[in-house]
């Protein structure tokens, strides 16, 4: 028996699915069924019943699953402690996806290194998607996404949720408008961030659009806000961001409008090992929870010529999350 065998088990027994499981582990179905059947061959038992509609654990498997859980947890924290120990600066990896992490590192990190002096923070621009994987495959410690997609093993917490808005050239028609409905949208050419750095951003974007009689028309697909801005004026189309972005990126020449309410509005998160109980880790998180409860994170708006939409924040600033505790993804 070794621990892969343990988290091939506990991945078939999470997800119920054998196909699923080796997806989530990275590697194919093939492998994970040969070494649940080595391990069940040591065992002397079924661990699962399989039929070609289902997977369900058996009463064997439900008295094992909770030691080889209990396993993984040791083998792992051991790990953690060993790393720590092997050197004098721990170093925390933190993924961020594009236009985002900024004002995260600002505040967090003087916090952090009044807390753990000793922490060396090594930030890592990725794509919420590569994100998830790095965190599962423990080559991150902390991701900071776009509104990550549930996934066994990993938790999140709710750093800020603000409102879409379109960038438009200054000369554009639109631009004199003081709220834009998406229906006016219809057959515009439109620039969105790419579907395959975020999928859940392009969807929910597109979809409010396409939810509000739109007829979509994607002329270009882009990696970051600093690229959509020169398309924005040189083509004639309409960007779409977030407005913490648009604040933070002035550009002569582009205007900023909000949306008609309801406005879309995007999340943004941190993410980590559920199983983790690396200090620094902990850290960070119970940091940004206590920053984010006080309305640390609230970004400002751009010039809107209308000012915020309603429900958010008049300072101006953005929705404030309510309170409440880590969610997960």
């Amino acid at each position: 028996m070794d621990l892969r065998q343990l988290e091939y088990a506990i991945a078939v027994a999470e997800e119920l699915h054998f196909g699923k499981a080796a997806a989530r582990m990275h590697v194919t179905q093939q492998s994970v069924s040969e070494q649940i059947r080595r391990l069940e061959k040591e065992i002397g038992a079924q661990l699962f019943v399989r039929t070609s509609r289902r997977v369900t654990v058996t009463a064997v498997g439900e008295a094992f699953l909770p030691e080889a859980r209990r396993a993984v947890a040791a083998v792992r924290h051991a790990l953690d402690v060993g790393r720590r120990a092997a050197g004098p600066a721990d170093e925390l990896r933190i993924g961020h996806a594009a236009d985002l992490g900024l004002r995260l590192f600002q505040l967090v990190i003087p916090a952090l290194r009044a807390h753990l002096p000793e922490v060396r923070l090594a930030p890592c621009p990725m794509a919420t998607a590569d994100q998830l994987a790095a965190l599962e495959d423990r080559r991150l410690d902390i991701g900071f996404c776009w509104n990550a997609e549930a996934r066994s093993g990993l938790d999140s917490l709710l750093v800020v949720r603000e409102p879409f808005v379109l960038a438009l050239a200054a000369t554009h028609p639109l631009a004199a408008e003081a709220a834009i409905d998406p229906v006016r949208l219809s057959h515009q050419p439109i620039i969105v961030h790419e579907r395959d750095l975020s999928p859940w951003l392009y969807d929910h974007i597109v979809g409010h659009l396409r939810d509000h009689g739109t007829v979509v028309t994607i002329h270009r697909e882009i990696s970051s806000l600093d690229r959509l801005l020169p398309l924005v004026l040189a083509d004639a189309a309409i960007g779409i961001t977030v407005a913490a972005s648009a604040a933070a990126r002035p550009f002569a020449g582009v205007v900023y409008r909000p949306f008609t309410e309801p406005s879309p509005l995007a999340d943004q998160r941190i993410v980590w090992r559920r199983d983790t109980t690396d200090p620094a880790v902990l850290a960070f998180v119970q940091i940004v929870r206590e920053l984010r409860e006080a309305g640390a994170f609230i970004p400002g708006y751009p010039d809107l010529r209308s000012g915020p939409p309603d429900g958010l924040d008049p300072l101006p600033g953005s929705v404030r999350p309510e309170h409440h505790p880590p969610e997960p993804t």
